[in-house]
Parts: C-alpha cells; structure tokens; sequence
C-alpha cells in the first residue's frame, strides 16, 4: 500500500514538473485577450485592452479582437456601413493559411476567393458591411 502511495506521488510530482512555468501558467490561463468595441474611437479610450490594425476604418462598428498576446495570432470582425476594400489580393503562398484561434463569432468557413491581405492580415468579407480578418 505504502508503494503504491508513493508511485502516485512520483507520477504526480513527475506531472507538475513538466507543467511547470509557462506551460502551467498557460493551461490555467491562456495568454488569449479579447475585446469588444462599439465603434472604432472606443477601441482608443483609456482603458482600450485591445488596439485595432490600422487598417480599421474610423467609421467601423460592432468591433470584436481576439488575440494571443505571445503568439500575435488574432481573429477580428467589424462593420462597416460605407465599406471600402481593404488590401490587396494575397500571395499565391498565403492564400491557404488559416486561422489559429477560433470563437463563437468567428465564421465555420472562410471563402476560398475574396481574401486580401494588408500588413500580414488576411481579410474577407461575408455580408457587404462584415469584415472578417485573422494573422497567424
């Protein structure tokens, strides 16, 4: 009984050694953050957690960032009432990249033809006014 007892506590102490540091910092709490802005000024208040790509418009609404803060990949939508395009076609090499995070709001396809890209974005849009972009 008293072996038994102390090969759990090795397997146990075997186990928080190696989710020790980072690893065990990441598995209780992801380095993920997310934010939510009704308009593009919101996302520059104080207390913004979030900052926006420059290539958000100032007119954009109904604004959703999230983001890996040691990794930098990040998903992101907005509206935009008045739309413009936004980058330009992508690179034959970048044109089958995904997205490594994911959420609720995040779409379950992304379209094979539509993609731009714009300071290492990937940006479609699915309704006329919904832009959707990640980075990896």
């Amino acid at each position: 009984m008293k072996r038994r007892a102390l090969l759990a506590g090795l397997a146990a102490a075997g186990l928080v050694a190696t989710l020790s540091g980072c690893t065990l910092a990441n598995a209780i709490t992801p380095p993920i953050e997310t934010a939510v802005y009704a308009t593009t000024p919101d996302s520059r208040a104080a207390g913004a957690t979030l900052p926006l790509p420059s290539f958000v418009p100032d007119d954009a609404v109904m604004i959703r960032i999230k983001e890996n803060s040691e990794t930098g990949d990040a998903i992101l939508v907005f509206g935009d009432g008045a739309p413009e395009p936004i980058g330009a076609p992508c690179d034959a090499s970048e044109a089958d990249s995904a997205p490594a995070l994911d959420d609720t709001w995040w779409p379950q396809s992304i379209p094979t033809d539509g993609v731009t890209c714009i300071d290492g974005w990937h940006i479609f849009v699915l309704s006329a006014t919904q832009f959707y972009g990640w980075k990896s």
